[in-house]
């Protein structure tokens, strides 16, 4: 019986006369067979005949059909998480169809596929593209997919993809360095010598329509570098990706300068390095109608030495070198869950980190010039903690106008330290200075909520807003000894146990806000806002048998206002024209509601009542586009901030008066910068490019009538220019010149310390390319390398020259 003779008026007639149960189940089956109907049989209830002509004659898939699909349907339709799990980049998957239906596309009845229903619009809420993922599609470009389909769906007599595709980049380095070669390694980050390695090598392997591997990476020796990335990936079930990072970052071990000391430099005498690295893998699944799911695992490492710039004392004069080791370690476990769901797209990120860091520093001291120390400062320490978080996100096109997102942030940290400190001489004899050990517990919960809108009310008009919620709660304690003495002297030695301990309480409110406005012709207009209300309760105490025990009860409020305007427009094709002005101004304010310390309730920093910092920044661009053959741009940039303090008056048992009190300007920052760039063909094959930057800048802090607190200011500048020729199609000559200097030196007279740095840096290059063969090309390539620094008397100059070679290999 058809479903058509089971809805006539005989057929309801000749129901109504059987029993009811009888009734009921031929109703029930009447609805059943009606829904099965409407959701499965080809073109259910779609009048066809609305349905664009088809175009007349023959059309090829590659020149014909294949730009519609790319241009409309495979973002989403694509091999990547298809919508739908309905795929477009490949006949198979095509014709198997979606979610719904296995009918999207059916071959010789165009009229009945799905797919040409969605597109023309016949499908009530099924409208293909949707409405602002992609312009929908023309009746032309519906009847071209219509004779598609008719013709068979064929995708054509195509050439098969690559099954595998290989490139290789062997290189090869020479460079000799003259002067300071550590200074070298820090500033070129490789070293000197000979190296080399694989400046590039990758792989991609399709071993069938749904399956596909690759690897990537890079190497190089002496340097430790290496990277490499696999990715194995297999459509509507998973992928596998990892890799391996590894590199060093080079260190000078050479102190300050002082230059009327008999020795004005000292140098530690070994390679500073540190290697850096992480070793990772993802294991995702992507099942159809699952949500996508990924494990994954991650190793971070540094181990090795850095300098640091806490430089040891020698005649009173803070420049002995100083160098830390480091050897820390983080194990990261991750599960992400990515669902679609009515629309939503909803997102959870959980992590897991597990971390552990010790380091050994020594400082020397010198009180005299000396082939060694007469003391050095060793420090140990150790840092443990657990961190635990839990991201929820979701987000959603509500209507064409109207996108909203927001989430959640969970994050749990609880953490140890520990810190012994001792100072000895030569032959590892305690004597005279800092003694010191301590044990820390740090545990801390955050929450975190934010929300956000994004708004087109009219047209032209765009309207974007967030906010976010922060509470935490963080509890320190922790038991130190300290004293700084000579053990060796009975009776002027005795370390001081106390118990720390600080605890805070915070609350953070953001929001931020855009608008922007594209209504006039060739110009948009944007206006920024982003806010803050930062609220902290801290408690902070120490209790023992030193003199410098205290007890502090703090509240803090800071309020932040950040505003930005500005414009861009392009009214001609040859100019462009933007630019912005923004102000910035915080205001934080302390109320000590406990403070109990040796110099009366006034000890640091108890005795801040507020702080004011403002901030002005204007910038503008201009970009010139007259001819084909020249491009040039002009920037600039004007920054002003300035700093208050206000301070409850200070009075020292000693001392006297060290401040009145009040409010006080502590400090103002000035500063312009200037940009130039120019890109010229002036001939056929030649390009020229170049770029000159000039910043100046001066801070300047209250002095208080201290001379030795001089401005800190100066100015640097940078050019970096390149030029290509190409000789022939297959030989490229070019060159380049980066030049950089920076004048900031100065000769405190009153601390008797040169401050700041001069230095001027260049690289110059020049080198050829050229196609040997097909899948092989070659490259050769000449630097100069150059380096000065007049104020530390030129100890840390250097010059190098360096001889560069590549080979490239590609082959399927």
């Amino acid at each position: 019986m058809s479903i058509r003779r089971f809805n006539s008026p005989v057929c309801r007639s000749r129901c109504s006369q059987r029993p009811r149960a009888t009734r009921t189940i031929l109703c029930l089956a009447a609805r059943i067979a009606t829904f099965a109907a409407a959701t499965s049989l080809p073109g259910a209830e779609v009048d066809i005949s609305k349905l664009p002509p088809s175009f007349p004659g023959a059309v090829d898939f590659q020149k014909d059909v294949r730009p519609i699909l790319e241009q409309s349907c495979l973002r989403c339709h694509g091999p990547e998480r298809p919508k739908s799990h309905f795929r477009l980049d490949n006949r198979e998957s095509s014709l198997k169809g979606g979610d719904n239906n296995h009918d999207d596309i059916v071959p010789g009845d165009s009229g009945h596929s799905r797919l040409i229903q969605y597109v023309a619009g016949l499908v009530e809420d099924l409208q293909m593209p949707p409405p602002g993922k992609a312009p929908p599609l023309t009746p032309g470009q519906i009847g071209v997919l219509r004779t598609w389909i008719d013709q068979g769906a064929n995708w054509g007599a195509t050439t098969p993809p690559a099954q595998a595709a290989f490139s290789l980049s062997p290189t090869l380095r020479w460079v000799n360095v003259k002067g300071d070669s550590a200074k070298f390694r820090e500033v070129e980050e490789f070293k000197e010598g000979s190296g080399g390695g694989l400046q590039r090598f990758s792989m991609e392997q399709q071993t069938g329509p749904d399956t596909k591997f690759s690897a990537e990476g890079h190497f190089s020796v002496p340097d430790d570098e290496l990277q490499l990335k696999l990715d194995w990936t297999k459509t509507d079930l998973g992928f596998v990706r990892g890799g391996v990072d590894r590199w060093r970052r080079y260190y000078d071990d050479t102190g300050g300068y002082y230059r009327p000391l008999p020795m004005p430099s000292f140098d530690l005498g070994r390679d500073l390095q540190l290697t850096v690295g992480r070793v990772w893998a993802n294991f995702g699944l992507a099942l159809p109608r699952w949500p996508l799911i990924v494990l994954g695992y991650e190793y971070q490492f540094k181990e090795g030495d850095k300098s640091m710039l806490e430089w040891g004392p020698v005649s009173g004069k803070n420049i002995y070198p100083a160098a830390k080791h480091i050897d820390e370690r983080t194990h990261i476990v991750k599960l992400d869950v990515t669902q679609e769901w009515l629309g939503w797209t909803v997102e959870d990120h959980a992590r897991a980190e597990f971390f552990s860091d010790s380091t050994a520093d020594q400082q020397g001291l010198r009180f005299s010039i000396g082939p060694a120390p007469d003391a050095t400062v060793h420090t140990s320490q150790g840092f443990n903690h657990v961190l635990g978080a839990n991201t929820f996100r979701f987000e959603k096109q509500i209507e064409d106008w109207w996108f909203v997102s927001g989430g959640y942030l969970f994050t749990h940290f609880d953490g140890t330290s520990d810190l012994s400190q001792s100072t000895t001489d030569p032959l590892a004899n305690p004597v005279s200075g800092p003694f010191w050990a301590d044990h820390v517990t740090l545990r801390r919960d955050m929450h975190a909520f934010s929300i956000a809108n994004s708004l087109l009310p009219v047209s032209g008009l765009s309207f974007s807003a967030a906010a976010q919620c922060e509470f935490s709660r963080q509890e320190g304690f922790g038991n130190i000894a300290l004293d700084n003495g000579d053990p060796n002297i009975p009776g002027s030695f005795q370390l001081q146990p106390a118990t720390v301990q600080s605890d805070l309480d915070e609350t953070k409110i953001m929001e931020d806000a855009d608008l922007r406005y594209t209504g006039i012709p060739f110009t948009v207009l944007f206006a920024q806002g982003r806010f803050s209300q930062d609220r902290i309760g801290q408690f902070e105490r120490e209790a023992g048998t030193s003199p410098e025990d205290f007890l502090r009860n703090t509240d803090y409020v800071n309020d932040l206002k950040d505003g930005r305007a500005g414009f861009s427009t392009s009214p001609w094709r040859w100019i462009a024209l933007e630019g912005h002005y923004r102000y910035s101004q915080s205001d934080s304010d302390y109320n000590h509601l406990v403070d109990q310390s040796p110099s009366g309730g006034l000890g640091y920093s108890a005795f801040i009542r507020a702080r004011k910092t403002g901030t002005d920044e204007a910038q503008g661009k201009l970009v010139l586009h007259p001819a084909s053959w020249i491009k040039t741009s002009f920037t600039y940039q004007w920054t002003e901030s300035d700093y208050f303090v206000s301070t409850d008056p200070v009075q020292d048992p000693f001392f006297g008066a060290v401040s009145p009190g009040g409010p006080i300007l502590a400090g103002t920052y000035r500063a312009q910068g200037y940009g130039v760039n120019l890109s010229i063909t002036p001939v056929q094959g030649l390009f020229l490019s170049g770029s000159f930057t000039y910043n100046n800048t001066r801070t300047i802090t209250a002095t208080q009538g201290n001379p030795a607190l001089a401005p800190y200011e100066g100015s640097n500048y940078g050019f970096i220019g390149s030029a290509s020729y190409v000789l022939n199609p297959k030989t490229i000559l070019d060159a380049a010149w980066s030049y950089s200097h920076a004048g900031y030196g100065q000769n405190n007279v009153a601390a008797g310390l040169p401050l700041g740095l001069d230095y001027t840096r260049q690289v110059l290059s020049a080198g050829i390319s050229r196609h040997l063969t097909k899948a092989v090309s070659s490259r050769l390539q000449y630097s100069f390398f150059q380096y000065s620094e007049p104020s530390t008397g030129g100890i840390n100059d250097f010059t190098g020259h360096g001889v560069f070679g590549t080979l490239n290999i590609t082959w399927f």
